[in-house]
């Protein structure tokens, strides 16, 4: 190996090669000079291409100017062999450095082969020129369009300050990175201290939940979402309204959040009144006695009914609400639903406010009919002014129905009963009139009849119709037929028997102590004929020879109902061996009879005496 590199940089046996120009000078500077100049050339040249090079990092094929560079250093390099072997013969190495000169510049010109068409479609200066002059357009347009760009952000910066809506943007985590100055006025904050942190501290703590929630819910499908909480402004918890929408790129790429907030305490403060209005007559409705509804009468259809509608009808509102649209056409009685509906018509004239009068039949679900009474006002109109909506206030008159038609049979009857009353009046007086034509028979024969006793008989028949007589004149003056007030009959009945046997009061006297009592005609005839036959008896038998005395008749009613009938005088008595259950006397056997016919109980005291007590149970006056 070190021998090869001694014969490679070796003379040998070689000669110079100014051998070759036999060393004549003029030939020899000749070549030295040419070959150092072109070698000073070639050197000069690879710098140049290196330094453009470095300071072009632009250029296209910057790996040719690097080739062709070591090509021309390389030629450089063999010129200046050329120079050193015309005095020093070291052949093996120029030729070495002209064997590497060979190859680059092969390598070189093959490598322009291929790279020849794209240095053929780089454009030529005239076309570099029109691309300048297009390039320098479009610098202009842009230019006019960053200006434009930058009024028209002026403009929007303008706007989006002037504005009285709170408008910011912020990041997913919820830093701020703008806010208008209406925001800051808002809040009391500046720009400086809000962005780049956190609006959770200006919203109500217990808000935060419900908002993330509502901001996660956003994505590209539905890039908006509108969200109501509540703000801490200045030390006040204010209600805000936020319309929040998603920023994005024109590749589609989410930038950040923007929301554009108001103020909506004073709205919510209406919506809470409203609320609070709404709930006020939804009690009122729910707790008022009288059935409320909404109809509307283009719909045809109900708006509302309280629960009081299905308490009357035995529905729950569910149930109404299941027999939508047709409730009230189900309910309604088929004769009431038509006109009802017909009716509908005035409404077109009638004024807001005027109260329309209407009734109609509902049926209960267990099958009654009920009546209602309503008061219907309009409700609501069409922006054409047109009647809509109708409120109506029923009210259950079932009752007052009933009464009505009870009312009526009442007056019916009562009229009835009136024209019994007259007819029964009519009767009593027929009755008193046919037996008093029979007394006066009577009374004409007696004093026809010679014998005493039978004279005396007559009598007696006289007396007892003269008291039946007595009750039906009494029954046809009274102003009611079903009983007889025993205070008024019982005088008047002893003051007939005192005029019949012709006692003159004087001699005889009747006292009567008799209570507020009224027994019915069929008590009265009985009690009336006892009277009548015990006071004949005492005036008959119990003062003899003018004998002056006296004769009580009372009559008191107890608290079970019991009458007490009690005849007394104070004559000559009856005789010791008198016994009632045995007597032959009519009088006193009718006594007993009617006693008996009254369910009574008859008693006779003998001591100073005759008295006779009867009781009996008073009838139902």
């Amino acid at each position: 190996m070190l021998d090869a590199l001694k014969t490679f940089f070796s003379s040998g046996s070689f000669i110079p090669h100014g051998h070759c120009y036999l060393w004549q000078p003029s030939l020899v500077s000749l070549h030295v000079i040419a070959d150092a100049v072109i070698a000073i050339a070639y050197y000069s040249i690879p710098v140049t291409l290196l330094y453009l090079v470095r300071k072009r990092r632009d250029l296209p094929f910057d790996w040719v100017f690097l080739l062709f560079s070591a090509f021309i250093i390389a030629c450089g390099t063999t010129h200046i062999l050329e120079i050193w072997t015309l005095w020093y013969p070291m052949y093996w190495l120029s030729g070495t450095v002209k064997v590497a000169t060979a190859v680059i510049s092969l390598i070189t010109a093959l490598e322009l082969i291929p790279l020849l068409p794209k240095v053929l479609s780089l454009p030529s200066p005239a076309q570099l020129e029109a691309t300048n002059r297009e390039l320098e357009r479009e610098i202009v347009e842009r230019k006019q369009v960053e200006l434009a760009l930058r009024e028209s952000e002026a403009r929007y910066r303008a706007i989006v300050e002037d504005q009285t809506e709170l408008i910011v943007r912020f990041q997913p985590d919820g830093t701020l990175t703008f806010v208008n100055g209406a925001y800051c006025r808002y809040f009391g904050v500046t720009k400086e201290a809000v962005i780049g942190s956190c609006y959770k501290p200006l919203t109500f703590e217990e808000d935060h939940e419900h908002i993330d929630r509502l901001v996660r819910s956003m994505n590209q499908e539905n890039p908006t979402v509108s969200i109501e909480n509540r703000v801490v402004a200045n030390g006040h918890i204010r209600w805000t309204q936020w319309n929040n929408r998603m920023l994005f790129d024109e590749e589609g790429r989410f930038i950040e959040f923007q929301a554009v907030g108001r103020d909506i305490t004073d709205l919510k403060d209406i919506e809470n009144a409203l609320q609070e209005s709404q709930r006020f007559a939804q009690k009122i409705a729910d707790t008022s006695p009288a059935a409320i509804y909404v109809f509307d009468l283009i719909k045809q259809d109900k708006i509302y009914v309280n629960r009081e509608i299905g308490e009357h009808l035995g529905y729950t509102l569910d149930d109404i609400q299941a027999l939508q649209p047709a409730f009230l056409q189900t309910v309604m009685h088929p004769d009431d639903f038509l006109p009802w509906q017909a009716n509908f018509k005035r409404w077109d004239t009638a004024n807001d406010g005027e109260i329309l009068s209407t009734e109609f039949r509902m049926q209960h679900r267990n099958g009654e009919w009920r009546y209602f009474q309503c008061q219907e006002t309009l409700f609501a109109r069409t922006p054409d002014r047109l009647p809509q909506q109708i409120l109506g206030v029923a009210v259950d008159i079932t009752a007052a129905k009933q009464l009505e038609v009870l009312r009526q049979a009442e007056e019916q009857l009562q009229a009835s009963l009136t024209e019994k009353d007259v007819l029964l009046k009519e009767i009593h007086h027929r009755v008193k009139n046919n037996l008093q034509i029979v007394y006066s028979l009577l009374r004409l024969q007696q004093r026809r009849i010679k014998d005493q006793r039978a004279a005396n008989i007559l009598l007696e028949s006289q007396n007892r119709i003269k008291s039946i007589a007595l009750i039906h004149e009494k029954l046809y003056r009274s102003e009611t037929l079903a009983s007889i007030n025993l205070r008024q009959y019982i005088p008047t009945l002893a003051a007939s028997l005192f005029s019949a046997y012709n006692i003159h009061t004087n001699i005889i006297t009747l006292k009567t102590t008799i209570d507020d009592v009224a027994l019915d005609i069929d008590t009265v005839i009985p009690c009336g004929l006892i009277i009548n036959e015990l006071v004949s008896n005492a005036l008959k038998y119990a003062f003899p020879n003018d004998r002056p005395g006296e004769i009580a008749i009372a009559l008191h009613a107890s608290g079970d109902r019991a009458v007490n009938l009690v005849v007394r005088d104070d004559g000559v008595g009856m005789p010791a061996e008198f016994e009632l259950a045995h007597t032959d006397s009519l009088g006193l056997k009718l006594v007993r009879d009617l006693v008996q016919q009254l369910e009574g109980r008859l008693l006779l005291n003998r001591h100073a005496g005759t008295e006779f007590r009867i009781t009996f149970a008073g009838s139902e006056a």
